[in-house]
């Protein structure tokens, strides 16, 4: 057989295993999964070559970018039931650990020729874009040190009967680590694989058979390479969310004062993570997060004084001079943004998702006017209180 010209990406398909299912990542634009791996060259004295490499523990990114239709994604990378997301929100604190899997379609047949797993990636950063022109965008980066490569399905099984015994669908392939398993995750926590006899916060294999020590009390996720029978790709197909939602019906609020002439936000946060290392470990033994860092961007023409006068003293028709972000006025001012249903055509339009930011703190702007164009002001602000939450839905 003729080795295939490339790989389009309508034969790949991003999954991203959370701490609660596992959801085939729909409205994927671009994806991207790299690893680093430090080295230092070593030499002799005494030798005109270099005597070989001293490895480090490896870099894995994993980023990817997708139009922002629902709270799906969010909800997979958070480890919240999309069917009954909370109704008070998810803070983005609660982005977490995943898995994620690349799957490469066969060329001629509706089967995995190839497949790729990244293990236990803590998610880093994120951004949410908004423009008046463009389609509203979610980005994120997730960072570990675990990849690999295989010829064959990486298969995920959920549990959520039994208590400490459960049977895998597939037999699993052993790795050349010496693991049956991928990664086992109980009720939310990655279990360690041990031989036999495990004890709490570690699970055993033997054939099909997974064994824990601690009891399940919600579900229990196992991820492994195997060869199941059959043809196993389907196209990814969510008919549920909209293609995409253009600027046109992104909402934008500033203490519930709807915002006229906005043309673009930019939401940017980083978990602040550090990974955790340890001797005699070869994978970083996981992301240690620290406070969040929350800032943007708010782009408007002018047109009059309103937004300034609201982004520094909280009311419009204050004063008569205002400086934004200078001093210390304890005010706070919340940042609400609505992405309203594409294809409902009666006016109230219905929300599918917002995110709201409860108090936020200018740190700067800038103004700009050219010829034959109209004058903007660029809004810099940060998070006052490192939240940033998600809803489905209006928020209430």
């Amino acid at each position: 057989m003729a080795k295939r010209l490339a790989v389009p990406s309508k034969e790949t398909q991003l999954h991203i295993v959370g701490s609660k299912d596992v959801f085939k990542a729909s409205r994927v634009q671009r994806l991207s999964l790299g690893t680093d791996i430090p080295s230092t060259t070593v030499d002799e004295i005494g030798n005109p070559l270099h005597v070989g490499d001293s490895k480090d523990t490896p870099n894995v990114t994993l980023s990817f970018s997708a139009f922002d239709t629902s709270i799906k994604i969010f909800s997979a990378m958070t480890g919240t039931n999309p069917a009954a997301f909370p109704a008070s929100g998810v803070d983005i604190v609660n982005l977490g650990n995943i898995d994620a899997i690349l799957f490469t379609k066969d060329a001629a047949t509706q089967d995995y020729v190839k497949s790729g797993h990244a293990k236990k990636l803590q998610v880093r950063d994120f951004s949410f874009s908004y423009t008046v022109d463009g389609e509203a965008t979610e980005d994120y980066t997730a960072v570990g040190s675990e990849r690999r490569w295989f010829k064959n399905d990486v298969i995920v099984d959920k549990f959520s009967t039994g208590t400490k015994t459960f049977t895998l669908t597939n037999t699993p392939i052993q790795l050349k680590n010496g693991n049956k398993l991928l990664s086992v995750i109980l009720d939310g926590e990655y279990l360690t694989e041990v031989p036999s006899a495990p004890a709490t916060g570690e699970y055993s294999v033997s054939g099909v058979t997974l064994t824990t020590f601690d009891s399940r009390t919600l579900q229990v996720i196992a991820v492994y390479h195997a060869i199941p029978t059959g043809d196993n790709w389907t196209d990814i197909n969510d008919d549920t969310i909209p293609a995409a939602i253009k600027g046109k019906d992104v909402g934008i609020q500033i203490l519930a004062n709807d915002i006229s002439r906005v043309q673009s936000v930019t939401i940017n946060g980083n978990l602040n993570s550090q990974p955790v290392k340890e001797l005699g470990s070869r994978a970083i033994v996981g992301y240690q997060s620290q406070i969040p860092t929350i800032d943007g961007t708010i782009t408007v023409l002018d047109t009059d004084t309103d937004l300034i006068e609201l982004l520094t003293d909280g009311v419009i028709v204050s004063g008569v001079e205002w400086m934004p972000g200078e001093g210390c006025a304890e005010v706070l001012i919340s940042l609400r943004i609505e992405l309203m249903d594409p294809c409902d055509e009666e006016a109230p339009y219905t929300v599918l998702k917002t995110v709201y930011l409860p108090s936020i703190t200018i740190t700067g702007d800038s103004y700009t006017q050219n010829v034959n164009n109209n004058a903007q002001v660029v809004f810099n602000f940060k998070s006052a209180d490192a939240q940033c939450v998600v809803y489905s839905g209006a928020m209430n």
